[in-house]
């Protein structure tokens, strides 16, 4: 009996941080949207409801390994930090080979701010349909949008 096939699922996208049409006053600076994204990653939960709770298992300044709890089930996951310009998030869980996720701070002007997001998600049973993949791209993209409005909420804390 031969097993299924596996295969990767990669999608990217930008979201704009720093709206031209918006006064510089509602703006965040590089190091605001730096401190918002590592926020997320200590307090997962802060974005997303459906976690129970995160400890921390290790913390330095390059490095967050962490444990993620949603029910029964818990995700051991390492975050890579490169300061003000990148994280990666790897996820070795068991239902897929394994996952990444980097979030890559983009500046091509100065102070015109985006955040790409890049998912690589591995190990996914072949044949998929366009329709669950779809629905897998509008996910992350929803959560994508809520880690930056916590990010947001974050820096309106940190004046």
């Amino acid at each position: 009996m031969t097993q299924p096939a596996t295969a990767c699922l990669r999608y990217e996208h930008l979201i704009r941080i720093n709206e031209p049409s918006l006064t510089p006053a509602y703006w965040l600076t590089r190091q605001q949207l730096w401190e918002g994204l590592k926020h997320t990653v200590l307090t997962p939960q802060s974005m997303d409801e459906s976690i129970d709770g995160t400890t921390l298992l290790e913390l330095s300044p390059q490095t967050v390994r962490r444990e993620i709890r949603r029910g029964p089930r818990v995700n051991v996951d390492e975050v890579s930090l490169v300061a003000e310009r990148s994280l990666t998030v790897r996820s070795a869980e068991v239902e897929f080979g394994g996952s990444t996720l980097t979030l890559r701070i983009e500046e091509p002007e100065p102070n015109m701010l985006f955040v790409r997001f890049v998912y690589e998600l591995f190990g996914l049973t072949e044949p998929r349909n366009e329709e669950e993949d779809n629905a897998r791209r509008s996910a992350y993209q929803a959560a994508d949008i809520e880690r930056i409005r916590a990010v947001r909420r974050y820096a309106g804390r940190m004046h």
